[in-house]
């Protein structure tokens, strides 16, 4: 598995982001090297940053919610050392984790800046840091939520591509557009010709998972796109998906999401 990033294609769209929100957003690979980033040159961070020593705590700080985020697998969010608002969420492509996107410099008005550990001596930087802090942008937990939901399509989709085994394509493409029926091992090895062994190999080297985890995956998150943009039940559902045994599906699903279809649907509609 190849991971091919657009930096950019990436450059331009949180460039735009920026334009829009104000926002600090920076988008890193799997591997936690940064790809590209946007932010104010002279902002309260870029100011605290020439402080010494705050350049390694912001660092460390990054490094930290970086790591919870992989742990996750899902949105994560703290206050930084300073007072900040940080969040990252892990760029899923066919359920694989291939960067990060992090969000920040954003004010907290739960938390005001933190500035006791800038030395006493430096009273016109804490000065200054204080008048920047009061200009950086300020949104609801519920607005951001709603930005990160729009960064998939807005953001991923056409500038980070994996590029697989050209027959795991499609056999993934296949997957994919047959989610509601019955797929059987053995009807995707008669499918494409391939010996049951061969098939696993695919999987394990191209997808670092099995052919079942793979379909089971898919459908769960197929099932929680319908619980957030549709109408139908939950019977109805775990029909779409492809999973018949409703007691099962629900079961399945709480084992993925650590809550209920219902639950799930429920919280989806706080935010």
């Amino acid at each position: 598995m190849i991971i091919q990033y657009d930096r950019e294609q990436l450059r331009g769209l949180i460039n735009n982001l920026f334009d829009l929100t104000g926002i600090s957003l920076s988008v890193l690979d799997a591997d936690y090297q940064l790809l590209v980033h946007c932010a104010h040159p002279n902002d309260f961070c870029t100011l605290l940053q020439s402080v010494d020593g705050e350049s390694e705590n912001c660092k460390k700080c990054d490094q930290r919610i970086l790591k919870k985020c992989s742990r996750s697998g899902k949105l994560e969010g703290h206050i930084c050392a300073s007072g900040l608002y940080d969040s990252a969420m892990p760029i899923m492509k066919h359920n694989t984790i291939v960067g990060y996107v992090i969000m920040g410099r954003v004010r907290s008005e739960r938390s005001p800046a933190v500035l006791q550990h800038i030395p006493d001596t430096d009273v016109k930087t804490v000065g200054k840091l204080k008048r920047l802090y009061n200009q950086l942008p300020s949104l609801t937990a519920k607005q951001l939520t709603a930005l990160y939901s729009l960064l998939p399509s807005v953001l991923f989709d056409n500038a980070i591509h994996i590029v697989y085994d050209p027959l795991v394509n499609e056999i993934v493409e296949y997957i994919e557009e047959h989610l509601k029926e019955e797929l059987t091992v053995t009807a995707i090895c008669s499918r494409f010709h391939l010996s049951v062994n061969h098939l696993y190999d695919l999987f394990r080297e191209n997808l670092d998972r099995t052919v079942n985890d793979y379909i089971t995956q898919q459908r769960i998150l197929l099932a929680k796109t319908m619980l957030v943009s549709s109408n139908k039940t939950v019977y109805e559902i775990a029909e779409n998906v492809g999973i018949v045994n409703y007691p099962y599906f629900c079961k399945l699903f709480k084992k993925k999401n650590g809550m209920t279809p219902s639950q799930f649907r429920k919280n989806s509609k706080k935010c």
